[in-house]
């Protein structure tokens, strides 16, 4: 039977110790965090919470392949008429990607949205997860069966706890 269970992926329960064959995070949903030492908190978490030999599913945004076809500005019209415009910078030092979107509707005032998400290379999060008792066994080129390559702008990485 599967179950859905909700938590702040910083501060998981104590109570879900060992409890999990897997931990699936997708969609980007790591790095957003200001302070890089949360997402080192949230691999320790998922290890803390999976049973030994469980796995972790981890799908984001490949550092390498994203800086190699780096779009600074990009837009588009939605079937609404709204006009979304994407201004991207990079720092490489942190590894942070800041994105300010600005949404123009017909007839109203532009808004603007900001955020930062650090992206890591794939070889920087084996290395995380190591420390967090993770052993990376796969690394795929986002969602298809293809290895992870140098031109691959998301990967999918699968990580399994120590026995």
């Amino acid at each position: 039977m599967l179950r859905y269970l909700r938590g702040d992926m910083r501060s998981l329960p104590s109570r879900w110790t060992g409890r999990f064959d897997a931990v699936v995070n997708l969609f980007t949903s790591f790095g957003f965090f200001a302070d890089p030492n949360d997402d080192v908190r949230v691999l320790r978490g998922f290890a803390r919470v999976l049973r030994p030999g469980g796995v972790l599913v981890w799908h984001g945004g490949s550092r390498d392949g994203l800086m190699a076809r780096f779009l600074a500005r990009d837009s588009w019209t939605t079937a609404n008429q709204t006009r979304v415009t994407q201004q991207r910078s990079f720092d490489p030092l942190p590894g942070v990607l800041t994105v300010r979107s600005t949404l123009t509707a017909p007839g109203r005032v532009p808004a603007h949205r900001d955020h930062q998400i650090r992206i890591y290379t794939a070889t920087r999060l084996a290395e995380l997860c190591r420390e967090a008792g993770l052993v990376v066994e796969d690394a795929y080129d986002g969602w298809t069966t293809r290895p992870l390559r140098r031109t691959s702008s998301e990967m999918l990485l699968v990580a399994r706890k120590r026995a």
